[in-house]
């Protein structure tokens, strides 16, 4: 019998901890100060999938990654995400896998397909039109196959996401909106950051257990 066992980072830590999901975190600060992400970890600062460790075929894993606008007050602001697909040097093991990604409360998947694809996400998608403090959840799922073998034994993957913002100021009559959902016209493009970052980072090691 074949299993997959991922290197689990920081186990003895988190094994103390409740058995409530961890869950990722980015945050926009606004203007040149840029994003935070959490919670990150020794193969990538921008690494925001804590739950996605110890994998093992036919493991079906979620949890969830915040987006927030963290910008100072009176600060409203487009997010975006797009993906770049796999680093070359893991497209092989992440292809294997298969990604789900949704905002919390719909139905559809903004991204549904093989872990090293772009897919749906190879162009910009509005995660939502955030005024200071809102913000938007995101569900990702990924499907380890019963299939996976040792070929893949200590495996690492690398996906990159792309965070595209637009920043303008919120005007003085604007209502106090909902968090997310806007898709109106930009009326003023102040900030543009895109920053590559390795969000998933997978470790897989397999071993044979004798019956």
């Amino acid at each position: 019998m074949k299993r997959a066992i991922l290197l689990f980072l920081c186990l003895a830590l988190l094994m103390t901890l409740p058995a409530a999901a961890a869950e990722g975190r980015v945050s926009y600060l606004g203007g040149a100060e840029g994003y935070i992400f959490d919670p990150g970890s020794e193969h990538s600062p921008s690494d925001l999938f804590p739950e996605f460790k110890d994998v093992m075929p036919g493991d079906v894993i979620s949890q969830k990654i915040i987006v927030k606008n963290d910008a100072a007050e009176g600060v409203k602001a487009n997010i975006y995400l797009r993906a770049l697909g796999a680093h070359a040097d893991s497209a092989e093991f992440l292809s294997k896998l298969w990604l789900r990604v949704k905002k919390s409360g719909e139905a559809a998947y903004m991204f549904d397909a093989a872990a090293d694809d772009r897919a749906q996400l190879a162009d910009w998608v509005l995660l939502g039109t955030l005024y200071s403090g809102g913000e938007v959840e995101l569900e990702v799922e990924l499907t380890v196959p019963v299939e996976l073998d040792n070929r893949f034994a200590s495996a690492v993957g690398y996906l990159d996401w792309e965070f595209k913002v637009e920043e303008f100021p919120a005007e003085p009559e604007d209502p106090t909106p909902p968090d997310t959902g806007d898709n109106g016209l930009i009326f003023l493009w102040i900030f543009l950051a895109i920053l590559s970052a390795g969000l998933t980072v997978l470790f897989a090691k397999l071993r044979r257990r004798q019956k």
